[in-house]
């Protein structure tokens, strides 16, 4: 049986909760950077940030290139920040220089990167912060954070962030939802899966300028796609929105079965849109 989703409130940077603002603001202090801009991009940005599910999203303008000690004190400071953080979400932060923000590149370079996937790798110096890296995901962060982004610090994104083609924008994310679309993947990310489908799925239809959060995309889903999908794009949908704490190893799923051959027949109506 399904568990009862009690709804959430949807938050954004302007009106978050204030135990929320402080870990933020703490963690993106401790990185110890000089920072020249701090830019939200995702649910806090949108007005959708939901506390039981919502990672935080942001990107980091420092003047120059960091050195290696610089790289790695930042990275440690948000991972060991994050035992102790106050949501189940964590960051998604990455740290590019004036430059590397002023002039389109795809993929992007950049100079530090935290997610959760990181956390362990980084707490136990298994990263190598001589590197230089790229991210094609950078092209769909900076679109967001240049079109919708919130800023914490600094001046208004267009300053310092070269426009993203439209085509960039969309060979970022159409590639993120064809990672989750491949094989049996969508069976273990279901609520993810089905409203980033449906964010890329919008983006497709309407167009150039089409800037989207999940829940707008799910939204869209329901009013455009066949209402054959739509018990499956609603569940995501409440799962999304829902207050209901779940644990980390239940995040993907939200701690509850769903309908495997729903989830196939929609993959494979997406794929077929794609």
């Amino acid at each position: 049986m399904t568990p009862a989703h009690p709804a959430d409130r949807p938050q954004s940077w302007d009106d978050c909760d204030e135990d929320l603002r402080a870990y933020i603001l703490g963690s993106l202090d401790a990185m110890g950077l000089d920072a020249v801009g701090i830019y939200l991009h995702g649910s806090l940005a949108m007005r959708c940030f939901y506390r039981a599910k919502s990672d935080v999203d942001v990107l980091v303008v420092v003047p120059e290139t960091l050195s290696e000690a610089e790289r790695a004190h930042a990275a440690r400071a948000l991972a060991r920040r994050s035992l102790d953080r106050p949501m189940l979400g964590d960051f998604e932060l990455s740290a590019l220089t004036v430059a590397q923000a002023a002039q389109h590149q795809h993929p992007r370079p950049f100079e530090v990167h935290y997610s959760a996937a990181w956390t362990t790798d980084i707490l136990t110096d298994r990263v190598d912060y001589t590197a230089q890296r790229s991210d094609p995901d950078l092209a769909a962060h900076i679109t967001v954070v240049h079109k919708r982004g919130a800023v914490v610090s600094g001046p208004p994104p267009a300053e310092l962030f070269a426009e993203v083609p439209h085509a960039d924008y969309l060979a970022a994310i159409t590639a993120d939802l064809h990672e989750v679309l491949s094989g049996h993947t969508l069976l273990s990310t279901p609520y993810y899966g089905v409203l980033n489908a449906c964010r890329v799925l919008a983006t497709v239809k309407q167009g150039s300028g089409t800037i989207l959060s999940k829940e707008e995309g799910a939204v869209w889903a329901l009013d455009c796609l066949p209402t054959t999908h739509a018990p499956l794009i609603q569940q995501a949908l409440t799962c999304y929105r829902s207050a209901r704490p779940v644990t980390a190893q239940n995040r993907e799923t939200d701690g509850h079965a769903w309908d495997e051959d729903a989830l196939l027949r929609f993959r494979d109506a997406v794929l077929a849109q794609l």
